[in-house]
């Protein structure tokens, strides 16, 4: 590598959510985990102090036109990933799938999320999905009676719209076709392994259970 030469790797921007998945919810790991690994398939080196965008995501968004992508942009697009493994996500995507013949299979996922993102009154305490979505932790209201609703909205810009709007056309691409099935089968997989250790512990804890009583 010559000299001023750095690579567009996690080192200087790190693709994280900005809150980043629960505790106990699978599928938004394995999504936030699926995203970084895309994000760190394809290293580039550019001759620069200090790298301002990485080249997949670049490419993944590339119609959305911002002058650059630094780490606000991959912390968006981090959050998105997550949020699609969540029970909303998941709603967003099912939609999509049904409004494949209508609005065709590129901007299904964005129609989908055009419904679910439009303010309610009576959703989620009036917030848009957005807001829920790249709201940081301290403006998550926890309260059992909050409806999933915020403490208050945070402060999105155009460009945050931007990177979610063609995130959603991405997913609609063969390659986020690709990626999505691959994030689903790895949920499969690792439920199946959580469900078949779950059944040998009771197994061997029942038959602990049974040898014990035998014994009295």
């Amino acid at each position: 590598m010559n000299k001023g030469q750095l690579p567009l790797d996690p080192q200087w921007l790190l693709h994280r959510p900005i809150t980043g998945p629960r505790n106990g919810h699978m599928g938004e790991q394995v999504f936030c985990e699926k995203w970084l690994e895309l994000q760190q398939s394809e290293v580039e080196f550019r001759e620069v102090d200090e790298p301002s965008h990485t080249a997949k995501l670049a490419r993944i968004i590339i119609n959305a036109r911002l002058p650059e992508i630094g780490e606000r942009e991959c912390s968006v697009a981090a959050s998105w990933a997550c949020y699609l493994g969540c029970n909303i996500g998941a709603s967003v995507i099912h939609l999509g799938d049904r409004l494949k013949d209508g609005a065709g299979a590129y901007r299904r996922f964005s129609a989908a999320w055009a419904i679910h993102n439009t303010r309610s009154i009576g959703v989620n305490g009036g917030y848009r999905a957005i807001e829920i979505m790249l709201a940081p932790a301290d403006h998550l209201n926890t309260s059992p009676f909050s409806c999933g609703g915020l403490k208050r909205a945070p402060d999105l810009s155009i460009a945050d719209y931007e990177v979610i709007e063609h995130l959603w056309l991405w997913l609609g691409t063969d390659e986020g076709a690709a990626w999505l099935a691959d994030c689903q089968r790895e949920i499969d997989r690792r439920q199946a392994a959580a469900w078949r250790a779950e059944h040998e512990f009771n197994n061997a804890a029942n038959a602990g259970e049974t040898a014990k009583v035998g014994q009295e």
